[in-house]
């Protein structure tokens, strides 16, 4: 069985060293999910694969300019796919229809302001993986709209207050290791 450490590591030196034999390998195994994702929310076959292009592009760029560690590349790029995609449907809604179609946000500045929603997301999850595993359970169920009511049953707290105070507490907690780091902006 393949280590995990290696399959990443050869994925990324492909990349960075322009190896069109393991980049056809990343296509294979990596696309097609990528693809699926982007088909089932009102894309095409094309925007797929400038997607998946400029996340491999993304990629290459965070680890030789910025020193950006993955620890595992499937998910990580298909995180960086679903995002990139997910800005483009937002950026269609904000296009002005004359004769022809305007975009508001050139080509760089978005992705400049994707780099940046990125570096932030990062930052936001290296910093909650840091927290306490209450915090990080009352939390994700927060964050991820689940009622006080139903938080209550699932974490056995006493009452709303009880709830309220501690997420309260550990989203104090988390802003306070974000905003201390250097990287916050």
């Amino acid at each position: 069985m393949k280590d995990i450490t290696n399959v990443k590591d050869k994925f990324i030196t492909a990349l960075l060293q322009n190896n069109s034999v393991v980049i056809v390998e990343i296509y294979e195994r990596f696309f097609p999910k990528a693809l699926r994702f982007i088909l089932q929310n009102k894309g095409t076959h094309e925007q797929a694969r400038d997607v998946f292009q400029e996340s491999l592009l993304y990629i290459v760029i965070g680890v030789r300019e910025r020193k950006l560690n993955i620890d595992c590349f499937e998910a990580y790029l298909f995180t960086i796919c679903k995002n990139i995609w997910r800005r483009e449907l937002e950026k269609q809604k904000k296009r002005v229809i004359k004769d022809a179609i305007t975009t508001l946000v050139d080509k760089d500045t978005d992705f400049a302001l994707f780099v940046l929603e990125q570096e932030q997301l990062e930052l936001y999850r290296e910093k909650f993986a840091l927290l306490s595993d209450n915090c990080k359970e009352i939390l994700s169920l927060f964050f991820n709209d689940v009622s006080y009511e139903e938080i209550i049953k699932e974490l056995s707290y006493a009452t709303i207050n009880t709830a309220r105070q501690r997420i309260f507490k550990c989203k104090n907690k988390l802003i306070k290791m974000i905003k201390s780091d250097s990287r916050f902006y």
